[in-house]
């Protein structure tokens, strides 16, 4: 949401910058890590709700979440440029926030043997 507003404010050569290309295409791709991170983590849920095992999708989401949670903040720092380092804007602390999801409750790499674990059980 912030590079998004951002990019509403911000002009560079006379126009906002979201109307450029590359601008578009980062907010475009940021928007869908942040819904497929919601689809998994709502997968699980239903799973849960339905009394299935839910651990597959429950890494899924975990995993998934936290990488686009490190290039979203990633990508919000490059649109706001040097700003991005900036304290008196919010991604520079978004950006060093987003690391705990990659650590906390299983690190990236526990949560891909989880879920090499439960998809190679489908097979054996």
């Amino acid at each position: 949401d912030e590079a998004t507003k951002y990019s509403l404010e911000r002009k560079t050569m006379g126009k906002p910058i979201y109307k450029h290309q590359a601008i578009h295409f980062m907010l475009a791709e940021m928007v869908m890590r942040y819904e497929l991170s919601k689809l998994a983590v709502w997968r699980s849920c239903v799973d849960y709700d339905e009394g299935r095992r839910n651990t597959y999708y429950a890494s899924i989401g975990k995993l998934y979440g936290g990488l686009a949670a490190n290039k979203n903040a990633s990508d919000a720092v490059q649109i706001f440029g040097g700003n991005g380092y900036n304290k008196d804007y919010p991604v520079e602390k978004l950006m060093r926030d987003a690391k705990i999801f990659q650590i906390y409750e299983g690190t990236d790499q526990i949560q891909k043997l989880i879920i090499g674990r439960e998809h190679l059980v489908k097979y054996l």
